[in-house]
């Protein structure tokens, strides 16, 4: 905790934030008005806490939207993909848009001010629960769609800063000084203390890349992605030895359908790293990272005792809170089965071996070296200039 509290970059002022439409006040005004829909278009979408997970855009849909609620199967999203609304517009699209917030654009629009929905944000739930597998819930939202006052959003004038924020936002120490703080409610005078990532870093385009390989879940993002690209990616491999994953780094400059890592076995892949990369710039020793994960990620800890991925990266627990795509009790009878004697027995239907088995400590461990490894690397080059 002291390292975390010693860090000395801040957001402060810099970003941009928005609190969104109050949720009864706009209903009340005819800003807004209950309607479950699938609107097609990311303008006529009103965001809630619900719809978005841990860097995970495409999470839970209305009418499904509480505990009992699945997360999204990104396997089979559509590329032009738009989230179901509990919330739609009410009145005309002037009135809509005048009552949003403003914000100064970037470049050569940066005297012209615009509705905050015309940017690309890192949106986050302002309630913060300590009892659950996280307490820090962002994404990366596209342009077009506002939110109602229990999400905020924000954006810095640099597209590369957001996303690298939201980076910091996704890892588990970022969640651990949340977490011991105690609070309730991320407001914005939170926000302003919170760590700040530096795009010079030498761990910054590896966490951009996992950031948005997360993120950019449909061509809503293909913008984003064309303009951060870094063509030095191809040659980026993972942290980890992950079993069965393709290079990370093997993406090309245009937005496609396989961009997005999509399956439960690479998105946690990419989130275990980041964990591990946002660790060692933060100052965080192995030792140090392990006792935080250990001392307040209970949840997440007892959820991936019994996790296992198949070899299309499809997701096997025992726990129900867990369960993969598609996974049923009686698959995980049959893969009990499996797991006793593998020669006689088949895998669940549906599922096909070789299984990996969930192991987020020795996984971090690895990740860590690496980064560790990467960041010595960078300071002796440097002191060698």
């Amino acid at each position: 905790m002291t390292k975390l509290a010693a860090y000395h970059t801040r957001l402060g002022d810099r970003p941009r934030i928005s609190s969104g439409y109050h949720e009864k006040g706009a209903k009340d005004r005819g800003l807004i008005r209950e309607y479950v829909s699938n609107p097609g278009d990311w303008t006529e979408v009103v965001l809630q806490g619900p719809h978005f997970f841990v860097s995970t855009p495409f999470a839970k849909q209305p009418p499904d939207m509480g505990r009992q609620g699945k997360i999204c199967d990104l396997t089979k999203l559509a590329a032009n993909a738009v989230p179901a609304t509990k919330y739609r517009r009410a009145c005309d699209i002037d009135r809509y848009r005048a009552e949003q917030d403003k914000w100064l654009g970037h470049g050569l629009a940066e005297s012209v001010s615009r509705p905050y929905t015309e940017f690309y944000r890192l949106a986050w739930r302002r309630q913060i629960a300590d009892n659950s597998e996280r307490s820090l819930i962002a994404a990366l939202v596209p342009p077009g769609p506002a939110h109602v006052d229990l999400v905020r959003s924000l954006a810095f004038e640099s597209v590369t800063e957001t996303v690298l924020a939201l980076g910091f936002w996704t890892a588990v120490p970022v969640d651990y000084l949340i977490r011991v703080t105690g609070r309730s409610d991320l407001t914005k005078a939170d926000v302003k203390m919170m760590p700040s990532p530096n795009p010079g870093h030498p761990l910054a385009g590896d966490l951009l890349l996992r950031t948005l390989r997360l993120n950019c879940v449909t061509d809503a993002y293909a913008s984003l992605w064309r303009e951060l690209y870094d063509p030095a990616w191809q040659t980026e491999g993972w942290a980890c030895d992950w079993p069965e994953l393709s290079a990370l780094g093997h993406v090309g400059g245009d937005w496609e359908w396989d961009t997005p890592l999509r399956t439960e076995y690479a998105r946690r892949a990419a989130l275990v790293e980041i964990d591990a990369l946002v660790a060692v710039w933060l100052g965080l020793e192995i030792e140090e990272f392990l006792a935080a994960y250990e001392s307040r990620f209970s949840v997440l800890a007892d959820h991936e005792d019994d996790m296992y991925f198949d070899a299309n990266g499809r997701k096997l627990a025992a726990d129900y809170d867990s369960w993969g795509h598609g996974q049923t009790k009686e698959h995980w009878k049959q893969f009990e089965k499996y797991l006793e004697d593998p020669v006689t027995n088949q895998p669940p239907d549906g599922y096909e071996a070789p299984f990996y088995k969930a192991d987020r400590v020795a996984e971090y461990r690895q990740a860590q070296a690496v980064f560790s490894e990467r960041m010595q690397k960078a300071r002796t080059e440097s002191a060698l200039r």
